[in-house]
Order: structure tokens, then C-alpha cells, then sequence
């Protein structure tokens, strides 16, 4: 990341090529190609619906690159 972490900040600071940088190591190697587009999609929806909501589209962004498709069962 491009600046350090100040606990006493009311406010998260990232900047885009960061993001893209951390989904690119995150993402599942079948959703490489889709980070850009998502990345622009992020970036619209924070134009439209305001920077508070932000870091919800983030998290869900990030959840669904990060998504293999595997499922994990229990065997017990």
C-alpha cells in the first residue's frame, strides 16, 4: 500500500491501482480476467451511490474474485 495506517483516522484511504494490485494476488486464476471490469464497476457505483457505501461494493467485489467455485464439505 502507497501510506501507512493511522488508527486515530475516522476513515479508510486506498487507491485504485492498490485495490487492483490485491485483487489480482486474491482473485481466482479463472477471474483474472474479470478484475478490470469489476474494478470499473466499483468505481461507477461509488460515483452513484457515494463514497460511504464503498467499502460494502469492496467486500463483495472482493468476495466474489476471490470465489473458486469449490465447496467444502464436512465429513463428519
Amino acid at each position: 500500500m502507497t501510506q501507512a495506517y493511522f488508527s486515530s483516522e475516522p476513515y479508510f484511504l486506498i487507491h485504485w491501482q492498490d485495490l487492483e494490485a490485491a485483487w489480482r494476488m486474491l482473485a481466482a486464476p479463472d477471474k483474472q480476467d474479470e478484475i478490470v471490469e469489476t474494478l470499473r464497476a466499483v468505481q461507477s457505483l461509488s460515483l452513484s451511490n457515494g463514497s460511504e457505501k464503498i467499502v460494502f461494493n469492496i467486500i463483495a467485489a472482493t468476495a466474489w474474485l476471490t470465489d473458486d467455485g469449490q465447496v467444502v464439505s464436512d465429513n463428519n
